[in-house]
């Protein structure tokens, strides 16, 4: 069984990203969404569902945090952790696998999330420009990072 944690931001695309390479891999998933995004969760799983995956492959459990880890990072068939939020959560989930007896489960954690590009005057002008807003740094044209604001993003190879 592989335990899928995933954020309130970007609440598809991770959520998904997540429960699809455990379940490629071939795990068994319990996917723990954010609190604010238990619906789009569910009708993701729902889909995949739908698609074909069987329903003791991929169970949705949404829960507290706390309780949640008590629980699924203690259970005896845990194979892994995929975890994208804080690091304070991620500090605390790897001490809770360490404190485990038995082999050592996994933990891919992506944290943080408030982590800035920041190009100074010496960047190449023909690759670079400064964004206004996050939004715009989001926008498909760019090629900045998805989480965290960024201050810069690459023009497009037309520009």
């Amino acid at each position: 069984m592989f335990v899928c944690i995933s954020p309130w931001n970007f609440p598809l695309a991770i959520f998904a990203g997540q429960i699809t390479a455990a379940l490629a891999a071939g795990n068994t998933v319990v996917a723990k969404p954010a609190p604010a995004t238990p619906l789009i969760a569910h009708a993701m799983t729902c889909l995949l569902h739908e698609a074909g995956v069987p329903a003791e492959a991929l169970q949705l459990t949404p829960a507290d945090g706390a309780a949640f880890g008590e629980v699924a990072l203690t259970h005896p068939a845990l194979a892994g952790v995929a975890f994208t939020g804080s690091t304070a959560t991620a500090a605390t989930i790897n001490r809770t696998l360490a404190n485990r007896d038995g082999a050592i489960v996994p933990l891919i954690a992506e944290t943080g999330g408030v982590n800035a590009m920041v190009v100074d005057a010496t960047r190449c002008p023909n690759r670079w420009s400064t964004t206004s807003s996050c939004r715009r740094s989001t926008a498909p044209a760019s090629a900045a990072r998805r989480c965290g604001c960024c201050i810069c993003r690459r023009k497009s190879p037309s520009a």
